[in-house]
């Protein structure tokens, strides 16, 4: 019998990623010299010329502030740079430098096999039905946050 915690599709999505996280985390730290959301930005830059860091945020899903942290970080490997807007002189694009493109371009095929070997168990069929179903299920998510159907605050600490 299915305990409720484990039949709740929320608490399914998190054992699978909390499952699946450690060898990324491995891979990306250990080898590689990427924390886990450092790797979102080359993985985007690798698709674009350059992007401002609002437009960054929003494809790589954190806020202002954490996307301004990690490009600051990948700033100091040398693995992007900020260049000023000549447009919009508050606001600076992010691109992806060269070095940072060849660590990316070596992790990347170690990612998609470990993304293979994730899902090597299901048919085409199957996969294609499960990234339709992930995508269904993150666009009512983002519906429901922006419904503002739970307004609690969260808390922090013993408070």
């Amino acid at each position: 019998m299915t305990s409720f915690l484990h039949s709740q599709p929320l608490f399914q999505l998190y054992l699978a990623w909390s499952s699946a996280n450690p060898m990324f985390v491995r891979l990306g730290a250990g080898r590689f010299n990427f924390a886990r959301r450092e790797w979102r930005v080359p993985a985007t830059l690798s698709h674009f010329e350059r992007l401002s860091a609002s437009a960054l945020a929003r494809e790589v899903q954190l806020d202002l502030v954490r996307t301004s942290r990690t490009v600051t970080r990948l700033v100091e490997k040398g693995w992007v740079s900020r260049v000023k807007n000549s447009a919009n002189a508050r606001s600076v694009w992010v691109q992806l430098e060269p070095a940072g493109y060849a660590i990316f371009e070596q992790m990347r095929p170690l990612v998609e096999e470990l993304n293979q070997l994730l899902i090597q168990d299901l048919t085409e069929t199957e996969q294609k039905q499960l990234s339709t179903l992930l995508h269904t299920i993150t666009q009512r998510a983002q519906q429901l946050n922006a419904s503002a159907l739970i307004t609690d605050k969260a808390r922090r600490g013993n408070r």
